[in-house]
């Protein structure tokens, strides 16, 4: 029989958002796998018994299972975790978990280590889940359900350690608090239901009950308990949570026989309910501007696209033949260089019965959600992705639909590092930066009077490159006035004196869209919340810099927290650049010692910039301080693509003993044969050795460019081992222009080069190493024809 304390307000919470807090018990008819054979999971003392007969151990022992972990795990690691991995993979459920869907959940956390949550949602209609430790907090609540995972789980990578110890929560909360204190904001603000444990396990609970309560209200919390026990029953009332008496079958039953309404944005299987943010907005509610902002360097808004009469290039024409042939396509091509505008255009160009979508950013959680919404709707859908790089997984998932097309848009540089992601056979690539004589003329011409100061044939014929130029070098070159970067430094020197809280927001914002992702007001107060009184006062203070900031709409239509960003990407690089090294190494600092990774929404994109080599080399002129503020980022982020970037500033710094460990540490973490770590070695160690003058250096350089060969053989990223075993051959031939090695490396990265030329037509990058590659072969060629 099911008792629920407050019945009618339980029921209320589990229409309008609740969380869930998961523990051993909520998983009780569910099945993983146990000495080859299907097994309900463990919950109580079972998982302390199979251990033991597992390990093959003393079945008497007295060891407590944070205990017997800790033992096994010291001494069978590799074992340990296969077992984990094995044991706790659902391989069956009952299907009565299904009625979760019904309900509108807001974030789960677990302290189980099972995947049966993503297999429940796997085919969902309404909700995915968001892996927080993966990607940071959704930014598009409608559909979104946050997965908090506090002792890891079997779908993590295998280098992350999976625990049961209350001491390693304990200490994680010391490493990170910001994190702990995100997630208990969560219990705070929204009910919550506690599933799934006993007496015994109450520990975690207690801690987080006071920490949450602390003199501050909490949100409404249940517990379930499986039977009418009077002590725990008592225990629990007096920790503040109200209590619910039933086992996860019964509770689940109920579920499935509540007359729940429908969640708002959540209900219907319509694109135009479901995924509003994707759609084009209609002209009358697009915010109006000058047009002189686009040209002065602002993002493209829909406004420009629909009442800007820009003008399109030739890429336009070309896209239009690949979309009306039905192919696949991405648009690669320096920063400002028109590709933003270009999808967008040609988003606006599509007619029915196609449906254009414009998405700049797609987990590929959700992509499975849309592919179902199409494919069951009988669509056909263009979708115009930006930043390509981002949503890599979610664009496979889409182009796997005969009903979506995709037509995607990166910079070239990022594009190096993820193209072996897009099967050629699918995807047309090719470069849109260059503009040819009459598209200059043509831009041009569109140039709001007033702000024009050279003329197109003055401008070509200043031109010193043989390459077409690029819309930035147009506008660099043509226009009048003070360039929107200018206006953000200006504005930024003003701020430091008059308001330095605003200053400090900027640069915040700037650095955060440098790395791809908007500044989120609970991530700003995180950041400056010691010097202001509330979180309203942050928000306040971002919605009152409307001039160099703007709400940040993206996929954030369902979200009700708001989001800002610089009015430009580029701008936001171009401050971060420009900025004073101190002012640089104070905002690295201090962000990443008082913002937590799960506060920063899609995290897996942000942490690909965050730790830029580029960045600190620049901040951190001091190595040694450099080095702590890597160590110290190491404690929250130990992944490969991390030690990879505190090799390469170690490197820079010529601290070339610690780089090397730094390396073998990534190649640790990403295994021996991942390729970008063996290519960011090989570049170590040529820089190691390039500079000494000992008869030893030829060698070790061969080797580094011997590793880049074997990486070129070996993996799919063939234009980014291609780049940079060309660049190592142009310096090579220069310290080494006698030996026959440097005429055979230059050769041989012309001929990769040429080959991924041919997979993408116009690449300004490739052509320029093939240029460079040129120019060294050149004396290479008289010196041999002398001897």
């Amino acid at each position: 029989m099911l008792k629920i304390e407050n019945q009618d307000l339980f029921n209320s919470h589990l229409q309008n958002g609740i969380n869930l807090f998961l523990g051993a018990g909520f998983s009780t008819l569910a099945r993983g796998t146990y000495k080859t054979v299907p097994k309900s999971l463990p919950v109580g003392d079972g998982l302390r018994k199979e251990m033991l007969e597992q390990f093959e151990r003393d079945p008497n022992s007295k060891l407590q299972l944070p205990q017997l972990c800790q033992i096994i795990s010291g001494t069978h690691r590799a074992a340990f975790n296969d077992f984990l991995r094995t044991r706790f993979t659902v391989v069956d459920f009952n299907d009565l978990y299904k009625n979760l869907e019904r309900l509108n959940i807001k974030s789960i956390f677990t302290t189980n280590i099972d995947d049966l949550p993503f297999k429940i949602f796997s085919d969902g209609q309404k909700y995915y889940i968001n892996d927080i430790s993966i990607r940071g907090p959704s930014i598009d609540g409608a559909t979104a359900i946050d997965y908090i995972a506090l002792h890891g789980s079997v779908i993590h990578a295998q280098s992350e350690v999976m625990d049961f110890s209350p001491v390693e929560i304990s200490s994680s909360f010391e490493r990170d608090k910001d994190r702990w204190y995100s997630y208990l904001g969560r219990i705070q603000k929204t009910p919550t239901l506690y599933w799934g444990y006993s007496m015994a396990d109450a520990g975690v609970l207690q801690a987080l009950s006071k920490d949450a309560n602390n003199n501050r209200d909490r949100a409404p919390a249940w517990i379930v308990l499986r039977t009418e026990d009077e002590e725990a029953i008592e225990y629990y009332t007096a920790l503040g949570f109200q209590i619910i008496v039933g086992d996860t079958e019964t509770i689940l039953k109920y579920f499935s026989q509540l007359k729940i309404d429908k969640v708002p944005g959540a209900a219907k299987r319509l694109l135009s309910k479901r995924f509003k943010e994707y759609l084009l907005p209609e002209v009358q509610s697009v915010p109006v501007r000058t047009l002189t902002e686009f040209y002065l360097g602002a993002e493209p808004i829909w406004y420009d696209i629909y009442l800007g009469n820009l003008h399109k290039t030739k890429y336009f024409g070309r896209t239009e033949n690949s979309i009306a042939g039905g192919r696949n396509c991405i648009l690669i091509g320096g920063a400002i260089t028109g590709k933003t505008t270009l999808l967008r255009q040609l988003a606006r160009g599509v007619a029915e019965p196609k449906q254009a979508l414009y998405i700049a950013d797609i987990t590929p959680e959700k992509a499975k959600l849309l592919l179902r919404d199409v494919d069951a709707e009988g669509s056909k859908v263009v979708a115009f992705v930006d930043n390509a790089a981002d949503s890599w997984e979610a664009i496979n998932i889409l182009s796997s639909s005969s009903n979506i097309q995709i037509i995607a848009a990166e910079r070239d540089y990022i594009f190096d590092s993820v193209g072996h992601r897009f099967s050629r056979k699918t995807f047309e690539v090719f470069d849109v930066s260059g503009l040819a004589a009459l598209d200059v003329q043509a831009v041009q011409d569109k140039i709001p009077s007033g702000v024009q100061r050279m003329s197109p044939q003055q401008f070509l014929d200043g031109l010193k490159s043989d390459l077409d130029p690029t819309f930035f070098e147009v506008l660099d070159s043509c226009i009048s006035g003070h360039l929107l970067t200018d206006r953000f430094i200006d504005a930024l020197k003003e701020l430091k004196h008059t308001s330095p809280i605003k200053h400090d927001l900027l640069v915040l914002s700037c650095y955060l869209y440098s790395c791809r992702i908007p500044t989120s007001v609970d991530v700003a107060y995180a950041y400056i919340g010691k010097r202001v009184p509330s979180v309203t006062d942050v928000y306040t203070e971002l919605n009152n810099i409307p001039t160099l900031l703007s709400r940040y709409e993206g996929g954030l239509a369902d979200s009700d927290q708001a989001f800002f960003v610089p009015r430009s990407r580029n701008v936001a690089e171009a401050v971060v650049r420009r900025i004073s090294p101190a002012e640089l190494r104070i905002l690295l600092t201090d962000f990443h010692t008082s913002v937590s990774p799960s506060r920063i929404s899609r995290y897996d994109i942000f942490r690909r910039m965050a730790y830029d080599a580029n960045l600190t080399t620049r901040a951190f002129p001091d190595w040694e301080e450099g080095l702590a503020f890597y160590e110290n980022c190491r404690e929250r982020d130990n992944s490969a693509s991390f030690l990879q970037q505190g090799a390469i500033y170690l490197s820079r710094k010529k601290q070339f003993p610690l780089s090397f460990k730094w390396i073998d540490d990534a190649m640790i973490r990403a295994g021996r044969k991942s390729a970008s770590v063996r290519n960011t070695y090989a570049v170590v160690l040529f820089n190691a050795n390039y500079d000494k003058s000992n008869q030893n250096v030829i060698d070790t350089l061969d080797e580094s460019m011997n590793i880049l060969q074997k990486c070129y053989k070996d993996d799919l990223r063939k234009v980014y081992h291609a780049k940079v075993f060309a660049d190592q051959a142009v310096k090579y031939s220069s310290k080494f222009p006698k030996s026959p090695s440097s005429i055979d490396y230059i050769d041989q990265a012309t001929v990769w080069l040429k080959a991924e030329l041919q997979q993408r037509e116009g690449d300004r990058s490739i052509n320029q190493l093939l240029r460079d590659l040129k120019t060294a072969r050149r004396p290479l060629v008289k010196q041999d024809a002398n001897i």
